[in-house]
């Protein structure tokens, strides 16, 4: 990867760097820097290493002008310069979740698109790849032939792993990539996948399953896999790594039971941060004394 990192560091133009302010060293950023990664992006996960390296060429630029710059040229913390802009950010790719958001790509077409040419090829997602895809799609079903039993978000919009996590546990995993609903309603042939000896957790559990699928009467029209965050249910990676992202990001929150003004609190409202000095934002006042008793 280190032949992508001297290309990105070749196209900076360093002798016109001190004739051209910030804010067309943030348009250079935004359309030449970034773009120039998009392909590996999609195909390959860099290491933590290179994308560091990629950030710290984008930050030098940006603040200094040139390939390096120390703290003292660096205005704003880097991960609020890669926010949104109406997020008080300037809108520069974050690397890291720009790739993810990319290669989502591939399993949404796995699912989608039965003409691939690579279409059955035992394709390699980490856990990381796959937990924002599933958290960012539904499935409306229809004959259940597509429509994954154990892992997709088929029951109202929720999923059995969701509904029934213990429950899930006792699943192998080869039929939980594999049992469509079609099938696995076919005679309740999904009580048959369960191969572990269940307690009263995963009883109760299996109760409430077995009342939930008897609910669901299939229909002659194919499963329609649909993207939660866009408008028409179409897969966009701007609507994963764009401002438009925002709403994934607060439903993994939502699952670890905290909010994002939790996790991620905004050090300030929205505005502009280029024409910020070198001072950093000073630091909360600090909270009143308690009064002795």
């Amino acid at each position: 990867m280190q032949p992508l990192v001297d290309a990105v560091a070749g196209r900076l133009p360093s002798w016109k760097a001190w004739l051209m302010n910030k804010t067309g060293r943030l348009a250079l950023v935004k359309s030449v820097l970034s773009a120039i990664l998009i392909h590996q992006l999609l195909a390959l996960v860099p290491p933590k290493k290179i994308l560091k390296q990629l950030e710290k060429i984008q930050r030098g630029f940006l603040w200094a002008g040139r390939a390096d710059a120390h703290g003292g040229h660096c205005h704003v913390n880097w991960r609020r310069v890669c926010r949104p802009l109406d997020y008080g950010g300037l809108g520069v790719r974050d690397l890291e979740r720009t790739g993810l958001s990319l290669r989502l790509r591939w399993l949404w077409l796995a699912r989608t698109d039965t003409e691939r040419a690579w279409q059955g090829l035992d394709l390699q997602f980490t856990s990381e790849e796959h937990a924002p895809f599933y958290a960012s799609t539904t499935m409306a079903i229809g004959d259940g032939r597509t429509a994954l039993f154990w892992e997709d978000r088929w029951l109202g919009g929720q999923s059995v792993r969701a509904l029934a996590p213990m429950l899930f546990q006792c699943i192998p995993k080869h039929r939980r990539k594999s049992r469509t609903v079609a099938e696995a309603m076919d005679g309740n042939r999904w009580a048959r996948d369960i191969q572990s000896l269940l307690g009263l957790p995963e009883i109760g559990e299996y109760l409430q399953l077995w009342h939930l699928v008897q609910q669901v009467e299939l229909s002659n029209a194919p499963d329609k896999l649909l993207w939660s965050w866009t408008a028409n249910g179409a897969y966009s990676a701007q609507h994963v790594s764009g401002s438009d992202g925002l709403p994934l990001l607060e439903a993994h929150l939502e699952e670890l039971g905290t909010t994002q003004s939790e996790v991620l609190p905004l050090s300030g409202m929205p505005g502009p941060l280029l024409d910020r000095g070198a001072t950093r934002s000073p630091w909360p006042a600090a909270p009143p004394a308690v009064p002795p008793v």
